[in-house]
C-alpha cells in the first residue's frame, strides 16, 4: 500500500451534518481525503455511510457544512453535479439500462455518433481498450445487460465510472456480489487506480478486504466519526469496537446434532436445467442446515430457483416430506412447506415502500381475511410476534420497510417466511450487506428455526459463513454437486479447492 502523503487534501469535510426528520444521521463531520489513497468506510447499517457518500457524489443534500474539492467549495445538487468535478459512486443499486448493451451503458452520455447514429466501430474499439486495461475480459461490448450475472453487471457499473475519467471512485459493497477470485481482481483493480492517482472510498462490511487494500480507516457510529486513521495496527477486531463500541465475536459452534434417522424433510433427485444446470441430487432431514458453496456461476442459485419453482427445469424431482411436487411453481411449493429467503432482498424479497407489517404478512394475508375483508388487529398481532422474534428494529410495524438497516430489512425477509409455518427454508445469501451486529443475530435465527425441526438450505459467496453453521457442505462446480463436506471435517482451503476444480490444493489464499 502506498504511504506517501500529499501536501493538500483533494477533498476536504467541514462540519457536515444530515437529519431526516428528528433522527439525526451525520454528526459534524470533518475530513481530509488524498489522491492516491484508498479509504475503507465503516460502521454497522444505519451508521450513516450510505447518507455520507450520498452528499458525496450528489444523490442527496447535506443539511450544513461544505465540501470542498482541491480547495475550492462545491455544493452537489444533483449526481451530474459530482460527475463534473470527478466523483463517481458505484452503489449496490445498480442503475444500468437493462435492455442496453454493455457498451452503451459504459459510455452512456458520451457515445461517439455521426448525424445522430452511434459510430459501432468505435465504440466497440473505445470499449475493448478499456476492458482491457481493467481486466474485464469476459464482458463483451454487445452482450445485452440484462443477461448477465449481477457480477458481471458490477463489473459494468465500475467501467462505467472510469469512462468518466473520475477522479474520486465511491463504492458502496463492491465484493459483495463477487467470487473469491474476482474479489481479489477488483481489491488489486483498487489499489492500481489509487497508484494512478486516483481517490478510492470503499464501503464495505468485508473487514479484511478493507484492511488488505486500503491506506486509511474511517469509522462511523450514529453518525459520528469513532475513528480514522492509518490501517496499520488494525485488526477486525479493532475495527468491529470502533463500529458497535464493543467487542463482537462470531464463533461458530458445532450445529445441533441431526439423529441420523430424522426424516427426510427435502429430496432433491436428478434436477436438471436446460440452462447446464445438473443434474442435481441431494436431501436435507428434519432440523438439518445444508450448505452449498461455489463460485459465482456454480449453479447454486438457480438450483434454489428451479425447487422453490421460480424457474423451469427440464427433469428430476423435488419431493417434501415424501411427496413429490407434481408441479413446480412457487404457489405449489408454498402450499407443500417451502419458503425462499431471496438473494436479491430489495427486488425479489421485500415492496421497499410498504410496511413492515404489509411485507410480513404478504405471503399468509389470506390467513387474517373474513369474507374476504382483512382482519387487521389479528394480523397486526402475528406480525408483532414474529418481528419481535426476528430481532427486528423499527419505530412500529407501520415504519416503511426502505428506512430500515440492511439487516432490518433482512429480518424482515425471514419473518415472512417463518410466519408461513415452512418445513422446508431455502435461505440464499442470508447476511449480504449485513453489519457484523446483524449477522450474528441471523446467525442465531437460522440455528434457532433448525432447532425447531425446520430443514434448511443455506447458499453463500462467505466461506466460512456456510462451514460454520451447515451440518453438511456441498460444494457446486459448473452445475453440479462436486464434493461434500461434514461439519469440522474440512478447510477452507479444501472447499476453495473444490470450487476451483482442484482438489489437491491446499495453499489457502484468496488469489487462487
Amino acid at each position: 500500500m502506498t504511504t506517501t502523503a500529499v501536501s493538500a487534501p483533494l477533498i476536504s469535510i467541514e462540519g457536515l451534518a444530515k437529519s431526516y426528520a428528528r433522527n439525526t444521521v451525520l454528526h459534524d463531520l470533518n475530513l481530509g481525503l488524498h489522491a492516491g489513497r484508498v479509504y475503507g468506510l465503516l460502521g454497522e447499517n444505519g451508521a450513516g455511510k450510505t447518507t455520507f457518500a450520498g452528499i458525496l457524489s450528489g444523490l442527496t443534500h447535506a443539511d450544513s457544512g461544505h465540501i470542498l474539492i482541491d480547495g475550492e467549495p462545491h455544493a452537489f445538487r444533483v449526481p451530474k453535479d459530482a460527475l463534473d468535478q470527478g466523483i463517481a459512486i458505484i452503489t449496490q443499486e445498480q442503475s444500468l439500462a437493462l435492455d442496453r448493451s454493455v457498451a452503451e451503458n459504459v459510455f452512456s452520455g458520451q457515445l461517439a455518433s455521426t448525424l445522430g447514429f452511434v459510430r459501432t466501430r468505435a465504440l466497440r474499439e473505445q470499449f475493448t481498450s478499456l476492458r482491457d486495461s481493467v481486466g474485464f475480459t469476459d464482458l463483451h461490448a454487445g452482450t445485452v445487460v440484462r443477461s448477465l450475472s449481477q457480477a458481471k453487471r458490477q463489473q459494468v457499473e465500475i467501467l462505467r465510472a472510469l469512462a468518466r475519467d473520475a477522479r474520486v471512485l465511491i463504492m458502496d459493497e463492491p465484493t459483495a456480489i463477487l467470487s473469491i477470485a474476482e474479489t481479489q481482481h477488483l481489491l488489486q483493480l483498487i489499489r492500481r487506480l489509487a497508484e494512478d492517482g486516483r481517490l478510492v472510498l470503499l464501503i464495505s462490511h468485508f473487514l479484511e478486504d478493507v484492511l488488505s487494500v486500503a491506506d486509511e480507516v474511517i469509522v462511523l457510529r450514529d453518525g459520528a466519526v469513532t475513528f480514522a486513521g492509518p490501517t496499520e495496527g488494525q485488526t477486525p477486531r479493532t475495527l468491529t469496537q470502533h463500529m458497535v463500541g464493543r467487542a463482537v465475536e462470531i464463533e461458530h459452534k458445532r450445529p445441533t446434532r441431526v439423529a441420523p434417522d430424522a426424516p427426510v424433510r427435502l429430496a432433491v433427485t436428478g434436477l436438471t436445467r436446460t440452462d447446464g444446470i445438473g443434474p442435481v441430487s441431494f436431501h436435507v432431514r428434519a432440523g438439518e442446515i445444508v450448505g452449498m458453496a461455489g463460485l459465482v456461476g456454480a449453479g447454486r442459485s438457480e438450483v434454489a430457483r428451479a425447487i422453490f419453482g421460480l424457474d423451469k427445469i427440464s427433469s428430476g424431482t423435488v419431493a417434501v416430506d415424501g411427496v413429490e411436487l407434481r408441479r413446480l411453481t412457487p404457489h405449489n411449493a408454498i402450499r407443500h412447506g417451502l419458503a425462499f429467503v431471496s438473494e436479491d432482498r430489495k427486488h425479489d424479497g421485500l415492496s421497499l415502500v410498504h410496511s413492515v407489517r404489509e411485507n410480513a404478512s404478504l405471503v399468509v394475508r389470506r390467513k387474517f381475511a373474513r369474507f374476504h375483508f382483512r382482519t387487521v388487529r389479528p394480523e397486526k398481532s402475528a406480525v408483532g410476534r414474529h418481528t419481535d422474534h426476528m430481532m427486528v428494529k423499527a419505530s412500529s410495524i407501520e415504519q416503511s420497510v426502505w428506512q430500515l438497516s440492511g439487516g432490518n430489512q433482512q429480518k424482515v425477509m425471514f419473518a415472512k417466511w417463518v410466519m408461513t409455518n415452512p418445513t422446508v427454508l431455502i435461505v440464499d445469501e442470508p447476511t449480504r450487506g449485513v453489519d457484523v451486529g446483524a449477522k450474528a443475530q441471523i446467525y442465531d435465527i437460522i440455528l434457532g428455526l433448525a432447532a425447531q425441526g425446520i430443514a434448511i438450505v443455506i447458499i453463500s459467496s462467505e466461506i466460512e459463513e456456510v462451514m460454520g453453521l451447515a451440518h453438511r457442505l456441498l460444494v457446486m462446480r459448473r452445475g453440479r454437486v462436486v464434493r461434500e463436506f461434514d461439519w469440522g471435517a474440512t478447510s477452507r482451503a479444501e472447499v476453495i479447492a473444490a470450487a476451483f476444480g482442484d482438489y489437491e490444493q491446499e495453499d489457502d489464499t484468496r488469489d487462487t
